[in-house]
């Protein structure tokens, strides 16, 4: 069988395949800058916030210092799924075809071969999904994997926005008002950065905690209007896995949770459990690649690069998708984290 894809056509089809929307990449990371250099340059700038000087007009304006920055280099994990292309498969009927089938082998390896940059596409975004989950989580992640040793990406992020309940302080706790600690929060957020926080995503059971207080569910105006008539209740986003809760005053709350397979194929949640992240569009979120290390590719920015190719003896073909991501908060100390049991 002859390698009927150019390299053209594949991007062209990784362009075209329709991609799982992700809640925390949508929500707090949606601009995509691809770079055509392996590692990745960042300007942080550091502001000030000091008050214009009283003076004179018949005085000598006082000089003030330069606006300063920060750069900061990452050399972002490569990550390349691969899928063989079983050969005696184009023979066989798909799943769905009719009994003693009704397509042509090549269609049927051409289906293989879409399904299996389909399956790339979904991996690498799930892998972009979890590094916005450990960057909102903690301001940084690890990453680390086959003949890539362990290296920490840290952005910085200040101590004060991380933090977990002890004690009588936790939610569900005498006393304890869910509203007023986030408010709390937002202030801190905004008092470190200048950041306004007034997306809230809670974990399944930060949101049980959350509903034991009756004072917030009152304030929590979670009515929508739909065919003409008013329902209340969560509602879930097409595509995202999240559902909207509703909102109190400019703050908006999501439930959000979902699950993946780690290297020993175990479930892991990917946001642990009790977990309240606050963000906004101040995050300035970004999801960079870095180039394609493949003279295939040419060292083009790109998203995914994918790829197919046959060994000859004994024949075999695969397809494989290249990408090299990281996800970036731009203003890290525009985030929040917080732990409430």
């Amino acid at each position: 069988m002859t390698d009927v894809f150019t390299t053209r056509q594949l991007v062209k089809l990784v362009e075209d395949v329709r991609r799982p929307r992700t809640f925390l990449l949508d929500t707090f990371f949606p601009e995509i800058q691809t770079f055509d250099t392996e590692v990745i340059d960042f300007d942080l700038l550091t502001t000030g916030r000091k008050l214009a000087p009283f003076v004179s007009p018949y005085v000598q304006g006082k000089p003030r210092k330069e606006r300063g920055f920060v750069t900061k280099t990452f050399k972002p994990a490569y990550v390349k799924p691969k899928t063989p292309i079983k050969i005696g498969g184009a023979m066989k009927r798909r799943p769905g075809e009719r009994i003693a089938g009704e397509r042509t082998p090549q269609e049927r390896h051409d289906d293989a071969v879409m399904e299996a940059l389909e399956d790339h596409v979904d991996e690498i975004i799930r892998r972009k999904e979890w590094m916005a989950a450990k960057a909102m989580d903690a301001g940084k992640y690890d990453v680390e994997g086959e003949d890539f040793p362990k290296q920490e990406i840290d952005f910085g992020r200040h101590e004060d926005l991380t933090v977990t309940l002890a004690g009588g302080d936790r939610w569900g706790q005498a006393g304890v008002k869910v509203l007023d600690t986030i408010e709390a929060w937002a202030q801190n957020v905004q008092d470190i950065s200048g950041a306004v926080s007034n997306q809230v995503v809670l974990d399944p059971k930060a949101w049980q905690m959350a509903r034991v207080d009756e004072d917030f569910l009152k304030l929590l105006d979670n009515r929508r209007q739909m065919t003409g008539s008013v329902e209340l209740g969560p509602v879930t986003a097409p595509l995202t896995g999240a559902r909207y809760l509703g909102n109190v005053g400019d703050f908006d709350f999501w439930s959000y949770q979902e699950v993946y397979e780690d290297e020993e194929g175990n479930a892991q949640k990917l946001l642990p459990d009790f977990t309240v992240f606050l963000g906004g569009a101040q995050i300035e979120g970004v999801q960079a690649h870095g180039a394609i290390q493949d003279p295939r590719a040419g060292l083009q920015a790109l998203e995914v690069f994918p790829k197919n190719w046959i060994e000859e003896d004994p024949a075999q073909e695969f397809a494989m998708s290249q990408s090299a991501p990281l996800v970036i908060p731009s203003r890290v100390n525009a985030s929040f984290r917080a732990r409430v049991n």
